[in-house]
């Protein structure tokens, strides 16, 4: 059975994501798997932010790394409780999945070994000077897009505070 695939993440979110991802698993009869990646690139780009600001030196410690880890984790069993929550109410079976690496390499992984018909995932917003830098930069929902073997349905983020 082809499932629908909802992609969270700790920099961005779309109520009308998940909506659309519930709403589309009830209607078409399918399960409802959530995916919770902490992208290993973001946790560098929160380094280098402290680093830049003068908060931490050049290697950040064990300590530090571990804290801002847990800190992504917690936020991700949040986010599927949250999904979860929704899922039960409409009635739609759900399952969640968390990973820790690249975020394209580690969806379309989850993609292939579930069965993924449909991938629902939140594009961080564009301001005029991201969305000019947006050319000189990788956009990891465009890479998605192209690389995946299934529909990917794209949703502006509501909230944001990371990287595409």
């Amino acid at each position: 059975m082809n499932k629908i695939l909802l992609i969270l993440s700790t920099s961005r979110t779309s109520e009308k994501a998940v909506d659309f991802a519930v709403d589309k698993a009830r209607r078409d009869g399918t399960g409802l798997i959530a995916l919770y990646i902490i992208d290993s690139e973001l946790t560098g780009e929160v380094f280098d932010r402290f680093t830049d600001i003068g908060f931490i030196g050049d290697k950040p410690s064990t300590e530090l790394t571990e804290a801002v880890m847990k800190e992504y984790r917690q936020r991700g069993y949040e986010e599927i409780g949250r999904v979860q929550v929704k899922a039960m109410e409409q009635g739609v079976d759900f399952d969640a999945v968390t990973a820790h690496g690249d975020f394209v390499e580690e969806t379309l992984k989850v993609m292939e070994k579930r069965e993924v018909s449909v991938a629902v995932v939140v594009r961080r917003k564009t301001s005029r000077v991201s969305g000019f830098l947006k050319y000189f930069s990788r956009s990891m929902c465009a890479e998605l897009e192209q690389q995946a073997r299934c529909e990917v349905v794209i949703f502006e983020a509501e909230k944001d505070s990371g990287n595409d």
